[in-house]
């Protein structure tokens, strides 16, 4: 008899373990789900942050390349001794040094 208590003391202690073994793997299989979720949140949210760079760009470069064009209309019209925009700055004309 004392063996069948030991052994039904053992059996009662191997359910407890896996009881616990079972609640710990369902929450890491929990964790594991929330974790995939977040994973394809940040991909969704990468993803739209590259489209919306895309588009920044892309509007960046139209802009650019709107004033390139409205600085080259500009200088078209402009009398050959005007003042010519290179690099960001206004160049003058040289002056004619007085004549003594």
């Amino acid at each position: 008899m004392e063996k069948l208590e030991l052994l039904a003391q053992r059996i009662e202690s191997l359910i407890k373990e896996l009881n616990i073994l079972r609640d710990e793997n369902a929450r890491l299989k929990g964790d594991i789900k929330n974790l995939s979720d977040e994973l394809e949140l940040g991909k969704l949210e990468a993803e739209d942050l590259q489209r919306q760079i895309a588009i920044g760009n892309s509007a960046q470069n139209d802009i650019c390349s709107r004033v390139d064009n409205l600085i080259d209309r500009i200088q078209a019209v402009l009398p050959a001794d005007a003042p010519q925009q290179e690099g960001g700055q206004m160049q003058q004309a040289p002056e004619a040094s007085p004549a003594f």
